[in-house]
């Protein structure tokens, strides 16, 4: 099956990158440990509205701390484990620092109290506690697209 192939090739890449995430792809599931094999899990429907993706475009001091800070952290894709390769010269071309929850949902996340999870504030303690490093990853810009239209997910759960 074309998408069981793609679970394995991203295991594969995967095991480069010390991050433990679960990716929901489609109607798979796949906890990625480091190991070749993806292992299947149940995927739970609820009644929970969920929120419109949309892409949020990096401007802005608060947002260029956010970007700056995910860099630093994650100095590659943390899905696929690809090296941003001229890191050192400034060159993030095809590399998206990503808010896990979408910044154009901050008054959501201000209301919901998502704060409380945050325990590394922001560079900058005025910026928010959204565009605090923890709310963020490191993606290629193909897996961002993938993300962003909710093809691919972060389970924070697992």
């Amino acid at each position: 099956m074309r998408v069981n192939n793609w679970l394995r090739g991203i295991c594969y890449r995967f095991n480069q990158v010390t991050t433990i995430l679960s990716l929901m792809v489609g109607f798979f599931c796949a906890s990625l440990f480091g190991h070749h094999s993806p292992r299947t899990g149940s995927i739970t429907v609820t009644d929970e509205v969920s929120l419109t993706r949309t892409t949020s475009l990096p401007s802005g001091t608060r947002v260029a701390s956010f970007r700056d800070s995910v860099r630093d952290r994650d100095r590659r894709c943390v899905i696929t484990g690809w090296p941003v390769q001229l890191a050192q010269f400034g060159n993030w071309r095809s590399f998206d620092a990503t808010h896990i929850f979408p910044l154009a949902y901050e008054e959501h996340w201000n209301q919901l109290n998502y704060a409380r999870w945050i325990t590394i504030p922001p560079a900058n303690g005025c910026d928010g506690s959204i565009n605090s490093v923890q709310n963020g990853i490191l993606l290629r810009s193909d897996i961002r697209d993938y993300f962003d239209s909710y093809d691919l997910a972060i389970n924070p759960d697992v």
